[in-house]
């Protein structure tokens, strides 16, 4: 009866050593839990995984951006009299404007978010004293 128990109990123990060694391989290598503690800790990525995700948008393909100003209107006078007189493009312009806009494609770059200036002391002294603060 020992025998058998250690056996079961050694064999049980392979299958889960077996169970999560092929989960481990099955996972990307971003999904680490340095990576996850270090995000959860600083906020950011690991350095590690900054390289890779800038490997990664340096190795897409992306469309080159090109000018289209060999391809501008048929007749710029007839453009030109239209914008003059009505304040907008003709018809015909835009849309060709409109498919030129949906035919190119650009690198999405991220941004950060813009905060206002702080500029309340301007501001202030502008209402106090109707003119600009000297600098």
């Amino acid at each position: 009866m020992k025998i058998s128990v250690t056996r079961v109990l050694l064999a049980s123990a392979f299958a889960l050593g077996a169970n999560n060694l092929m989960a481990a391989q099955a996972a990307p290598a971003s999904d680490t839990w340095l990576d996850q503690f270090f995000k959860a800790k600083l906020g950011r990525n690991s350095p590690a995984e900054e390289a890779r995700l800038k490997a990664e948008r340096a190795n897409t393909a992306f469309r080159e951006a090109t000018t289209f100003e060999a391809a501008g209107p048929a007749n710029p006078w007839l453009e030109q009299l239209y914008r003059a007189k009505l304040g907008r493009n003709s018809p015909m312009e835009e849309s060709r404007l409109r498919a030129e806009r949906a035919n190119t494609a650009f690198r999405e770059e991220t941004t950060r978010e813009a905060r206002p200036a702080d500029n309340w002391f301007e501001q202030f002294y502008k209402a106090k004293y109707g003119r600009s603060a000297p600098k």
